[in-house]
């Protein structure tokens, strides 16, 4: 499944109240970080973007500054013209970092405008997050969750995945948080859905770098680290 898409819904929030702009205003940001996970036993890493906007996307493509002849093409999230993604496959994840480099995304609107703008990528990246405890206490019905801080996370939040269907997205958690309690009547999760008894979910911890000094939107790395957890009764 798509690792981050729900990454943009949040973050397109953070812009349109961080922005003192028009909605009509034809606009756009990019946003390129790092993503690393575990592969085996060992790190891999690989590259996600984001395209934001007020107005409405027609398409967008990005090229970098390290491999000018390779171009990104980024698409529509869930349908939402206001932002446009593109994940790398698993497949070409490496472990190899990727390098320092200047993003430059052309973006058509749909009103016909063209405009580019710029993202600059450091070669910063984050350690997988190391999960202390993750299990249900069936006394107080509840999955219990710690992890060990990261040095330079910004914040960190909490997925639970269905097979392949997102069912609960924490807020984002602040980066001194180091645990956190779910229970099936607490806030988080998809619309008329219910966690079941006996039922196995991907639990999934992200931790986040901001740019230095950058806007809510502007990330430089994430890393996630992920464990199956039964739903007690």
């Amino acid at each position: 499944m798509n690792q981050f898409k729900i990454l943009s819904v949040v973050f397109l929030t953070l812009l349109i109240t961080s922005c003192n702009k028009n909605d009509d205003q034809v606009t756009g940001v990019g946003d390129v970080m790092i993503v690393a996970k575990q592969s085996g036993t060992s790190t891999v890493y690989g590259i996600s973007m984001y395209a934001y906007t007020l107005s409405s996307f027609e398409s967008v493509t990005a090229v970098s500054t390290a491999e000018p002849g390779k171009t990104y093409t980024l698409k529509a999230n869930q349908g939402y013209k206001t932002n446009f993604y593109f994940e790398m496959p698993e497949t070409q994840f490496t472990t190899t970092k990727p390098a320092a480099t200047t993003f430059t995304f052309s973006a058509t609107f749909t009103n016909g405008v063209k405009q580019e703008f710029q993202d600059v990528l450091t070669d910063k990246v984050l350690p997988i997050p190391t999960l202390d405890k993750c299990e249900y206490d069936a006394v107080k019905r509840q999955l219990d969750m710690s992890w060990t801080l990261i040095t330079d996370a910004t914040s960190y939040s909490i997925n639970i995945i269905d097979v392949d269907k997102l069912v609960f997205g924490s807020t984002q958690l602040k980066g001194n948080t180091k645990n956190s309690t779910i229970s099936a009547a607490g806030n988080g999760w998809a619309i008329g859905f219910t966690p079941e008894a006996g039922r196995t979910y991907t639990v999934r911890l992200y931790a986040y770098m901001f740019e230095p000094g950058g806007k809510d939107y502007d990330l430089q790395a994430i890393s996630f680290v992920e464990k199956e957890v039964v739903w007690g009764n």
